[in-house]
């Protein structure tokens, strides 16, 4: 027999080969995604599964998928229901705009327990119904004097309208605080309303507690609230920030998982956000209440030039802190301590700060200038709801330590007049 003929040799199929090769990729992403869809989906419950678990249980225990915030149910309320509505709405609804010069500004809203009129402000008692000859007083502040934890009827400036016209004085009180705003603030929005013709009788200034959280938490005096997101958030639209942008959006969508990745590797993993808030404890805090202090006095005097320039009187109350009351309910030990690690560091900075502040020159025996800062010392009953803001019980006593000096002040003007 001859030998076998050889087997043809087929040239190769292209389209077998595409096909094979197709396969490896798809087996190949298969892979990947086994690794890194793996990670993405851990991610995402991490970021986002985790808030809808604690929202589900929450709405399954209480009836309500948002925890109730601390200050709604601060013992300084003493039991009462409204809190609850209020906070809910305060957080979902009160906002601020962009302003020049003074950086925000309230946006006017109109809910059951806070309004905020077109001009951004909450109202006050006579306000708008006053005859033109009432006795202007401006009340200016941050949102001690807003009234961030009160009702509109309860605010500082409210109370003092209604104690006022009770003691047969004809007044217009307009409540200009705003939230976060501190003394520098305060001074520039005055200015503003003298350059528009806006011309108070009376400017009582109520502040001091944003001075020394700002100082707190930039280490700087005459700091911005929250200054480090605003020059981190600086010109972030423009071209030549974009991966700034990007890259902030990317942090931002991820906190949990940046914080273990922070913690993890050692890494800042910031990008364009702001740095972490001071630390008191590198800080030499003796040097920075002498210049929060002077900072201050500074403010007061640019608004004495003011009230003489355009012949109003002003008067500057120095508000209280928690941080001196002396017996403190449980809550209020909580609230003291927040966002902070150094409690006792807190409070020998703000005793720095007041103590710097009461023996400047510029504020040492001055009438116009009023300390408040120990109203609450020996108060034994609750009277925070939160770090800085008092309850409506705690805003009507403010304003009857302020109003004999109010007072004093409407009978001189109207005396004048």
């Amino acid at each position: 027999m001859g030998a076998p003929a050889a087997e043809p040799v087929l040239p190769p199929n292209p389209h077998l080969c595409r096909g094979v090769v197709l396969t490896q990729f798809g087996r190949l992403v298969l892979a990947l995604w086994h690794v890194v869809g793996v990670l993405v989906l851990v991610v995402l419950f991490t970021e986002f599964g985790v808030d809808w678990l604690r929202r589900l249980a929450r709405r399954l225990r209480r009836g309500r998928a948002q925890k109730p915030d601390a200050a709604a149910v601060a013992d300084a309320h003493r039991g009462a229901a409204w809190p609850l509505a209020y906070c809910a709405e305060f957080s979902r609804a009160v906002r601020v705009d962009w302003k020049p010069y003074v950086e925000w500004w309230q946006r006017p809203f109109r809910g059951a327990y806070v309004t905020l009129d077109a001009r951004g402000l909450r109202p006050t008692p006579g306000e708008t119904e006053a005859p033109a000859d009432a006795v202007k007083i401006f009340c200016f502040g941050g949102s001690t004097t807003m009234g961030l934890g009160a009702r509109d009827e309860a605010t500082i400036p409210a109370i003092l309208a209604r104690r006022l016209t009770e003691l047969g004085q004809v007044v217009a009180v307009t409540n200009f605080g705003q939230l976060g705003h501190n003394s520098t603030q305060e001074a520039i929005t005055l200015w503003q309303l003298l350059k528009r013709g806006q011309r108070p009788d009376i400017a009582v200034f109520y502040h001091g507690i944003n001075e020394m959280t700002c100082a707190e938490q930039s280490g700087r005096a005459d700091a911005l609230f929250n200054e480090s997101r605003r020059r981190a958030e600086f010109n972030l639209l423009h071209p030549q920030r974009r991966g700034d942008l990007l890259k902030a959006a990317l942090l931002t969508a991820m906190p949990r998982t940046v914080r273990r990745l922070r913690r993890l590797t050692g890494l800042a993993l910031r990008g364009p956000l702001p740095p972490p808030d001071a630390d008191l404890t590198t800080i030499d805090t003796a040097a920075l209440a002498a210049a929060v202090a002077e900072t201050y006095a500074a403010n007061i005097r640019l608004v004495r030039l003011l009230a003489r320039e355009h012949g109003f009187r002003p008067l500057f109350f120095w508000q209280p802190a928690i941080t001196t009351k002396k017996t403190k309910s449980p809550d209020e030990q909580r609230f003291e301590a927040d966002y902070t690690k150094d409690v006792i560091g807190r409070r020998r900075f703000y005793a720095a700060i007041v103590a710097a502040r009461a023996a400047h020159s510029a504020i040492a025996g001055a009438a116009d200038a009023v300390d408040l800062s120990a109203l609450f010392d020996d108060l034994a009953d609750p009277v925070y709801i939160d770090a800085f803001h008092l309850s409506e019980a705690g805003n009507a006593a403010v304003a009857e330590a302020m109003l004999p000096r109010v007072a004093a002040a409407v009978a001189e003007v109207s005396g004048r007049a």
